[in-house]
């Protein structure tokens, strides 16, 4: 995963943060082809905690794609982050969730939730 970085660092050295430097760059892959297209299906750039060695490793030119914390026959306290959601489809309503909590570093169950949707193919 790309990082942005800072320019030039400005204000006194307190208002300084390791995320400055660690920005969260995650696009779409047809942005890339079609930029105008950016502001709808890339994800949001901000600021990301973890260096390398870390739980949440990442510096300018990568980071950890997904988290997986489980023990086996424990499976109902695993935790699970996916940064951009489950949907590469910008049109479906699971595109970007859980984005945000893989951001934050904030637990989300690894278990699913109840059925809310059938396919069945004939």
């Amino acid at each position: 995963m790309p990082y942005r970085t800072v320019a030039a660092w400005d204000g006194p050295i307190e208002s300084r943060t390791w995320g400055a430097s660690r920005r969260s760059d995650i696009r779409h892959p047809l942005s890339r082809t079609v930029p105008f297209l950016s502001r709808w299906l890339d994800m949001p750039s901000r600021p990301l905690p973890g260096d390398s060695h870390m739980p949440r490793v990442q510096n300018r030119t990568h980071g950890a794609s997904e988290r997986l914390v489980v023990s086996p026959g424990r499976e109902d306290e695993g935790l699970f982050h996916m940064p951009g959601g489950q949907a590469g489809h910008p049109l479906s309503p699971y595109y970007g969730a859980g984005h945000e909590d893989w951001e934050q570093g904030r637990p989300t169950s690894l278990l699913p939730g109840p059925t809310r949707y059938t396919l069945t193919l004939r």
